[in-house]
């Protein structure tokens, strides 16, 4: 009897294996065709946001996959795709394509702009109006500065450039002794500046204080000649290196 029990348990042991690779099976390969569609439905937005056909952006996907993924991890698949072109005709129409998107971007964002702008003054009309941290870190305006001690001579740099040029003015509220009397020496000549503070740590009315302790005029900030900023990460200099100031590049 326990003989017959034990090749009966056996058999079903035997038979069951098959089904269960069965199901194994049919597991990988609905894993498999859900994970094609995801990729294809990803694919399918993403061209469509961009304007481009399926192909197009699959050959996108595959350019950043290779060397260009790793030159320029953030470029846009237009870009990619024209710095890649494989025809004069193929680039001549991925650079009208990057032209239409960034003519979009620009319209939408200084529209925005002017929205924000308006709901400032509205809402808080006699307020100095401090930008807040920049998107990239404050990397793009730190480039008048690379390869360089930076100057605290306002003089010889305001004389040197041309007048109509923007300034960039990296500056410390605090532990810099020449700081705040080079931006009022700019003041004087009426530059156009974007103020730089490194150590409001996010404090917007401490930049508003020391706006007003070294006489900024209100006016001056509302009408965008002097722009107060917060300084992003690759501007935070010691205290003692400062002021910078340079041309805006």
């Amino acid at each position: 009897m326990r003989l017959h029990i034990y090749l009966l348990t056996l058999g079903m042991v035997v038979t069951c294996h098959p089904v269960m690779a069965q199901q194994a099976s049919h597991s990988a390969e609905t894993t498999s065709t859900m994970t094609e569609s995801a990729t294809q439905q990803s694919a399918q937005r993403g061209a469509k946001a961009w304007g481009l056909s399926e192909q197009d952006y699959q050959r996108y996907q595959s350019i950043m996959e290779g060397p260009r993924g790793k030159w320029s991890p953030d470029i846009d698949p237009i870009t990619a795709l024209g710095l890649n072109a494989k025809s004069d005709a193929e680039r001549a129409k991925y650079a009208e394509m990057a032209v239409k998107a960034e003519r979009e971007r620009v319209t939408q964002e200084l529209a925005f702009q002017r929205a924000y702008d308006d709901a400032w003054k509205r809402m808080y009309p006699d307020a100095l109006r401090v930008n807040p941290f920049s998107v990239n870190g404050g990397q793009q305006n730190n480039s008048a500065f690379s390869g360089s001690s930076g100057t605290s001579n306002a003089s010889s740099v305001f004389n040197t450039s041309n007048r109509s040029n923007r300034l960039n003015v990296v500056i410390a509220t605090s532990g810099c002794s020449t700081c705040d009397s080079t931006v009022k020496q700019l003041l004087e000549r009426n530059a156009a500046m974007d103020v730089w503070v490194t150590d409001a740590n996010g404090d917007d009315g401490k930049i508003r204080s020391w706006a007003a302790s070294v006489g900024i005029p209100p006016e001056r900030v509302s009408s965008g000649r002097v722009t107060l900023n917060h300084a992003g990460k690759s501007l935070q200099i010691d205290a003692s290196k400062l002021p910078r100031v340079a041309p805006r590049s």
